[in-house]
């Protein structure tokens, strides 16, 4: 019985850590509401129907799930080796943006064919905002993020699945603030999107007290 809890003991602790990081990502460093990645784009999805929304969401929590092994492999296998092949007055810096593009356009053609599983017109109308999904600050972002913690893959990869469900998970909280927020009581002059800017920002407070803020003096 001891064998078989010592045998379990490294698979839950990777599953306890999966979670965990997901979870982290959601909540106290959702995407949009910590790290203001995607509000763009979110501001255009919140009046739109249900559906669209999915439309959007869904290949985005595809290729931000998909790009994080590739956004890993560049950070912790291909940069290293690359720099001993760059001249001095070139930084491995400045090539980050366009190698997590590259791995951003990776995930995307992987995630055009899973796309293909669902019926066609929702298979069609995910794929038109594939491209949109993909060049999302949502995406770059989070690989970024998860090159400068030092994320090992399994941490990126729950980090990242969780970045795509807080970004729905953002969605929809806005969505529903925005319909509470179109009362009569409200001035006309804050309604539509001074109302929902302001509506964000508190939201963002509330998330940003779940991590904290420490003053350096």
């Amino acid at each position: 019985m001891l064998t078989v809890s010592t045998e379990l003991q490294p698979i839950l602790n990777g599953v306890v850590q999966f979670i965990s990081y997901m979870v982290l990502a959601v909540f106290a460093e959702n995407v949009i509401l910590a790290r203001a990645l995607g509000v763009t784009r979110l501001m255009k999805l919140v009046p739109d129907h249900r559906a669209q929304v999915w439309d959007f969401c869904l290949p985005l929590l595809l290729v931000i799930t998909l790009s994080a092994p590739a956004g890993w492999a560049a950070h912790d296998l291909f940069f290293p080796w690359l720099r001993d092949y760059l001249p001095a007055w070139l930084p491995i810096s400045a090539l980050r943006p366009i190698v997590y593009l590259t791995c951003g356009i990776a995930a995307m053609a992987v995630a055009w064919l899973l796309l293909g599983v669902l019926p066609r017109k929702l298979r069609a109308s995910c794929r038109s905002q594939l491209s949109l999904a993909t060049c999302s600050t949502a995406v770059l972002g989070t690989m970024l993020i998860c090159a400068n913690q030092n994320y090992t893959i399994l941490q990126s990869v729950a980090f990242a699945l969780g970045s795509g469900l807080g970004y729905v998970f953002a969605v929809f909280i806005v969505r529903e603030g925005r319909r509470r927020l179109r009362s009569k009581a409200i001035s006309s002059i804050f309604q539509g999107l001074p109302s929902s800017m302001i509506y964000v920002g508190v939201l963002s407070l509330a998330i940003y007290a779940l991590v904290g803020h420490t003053v350096v003096l």
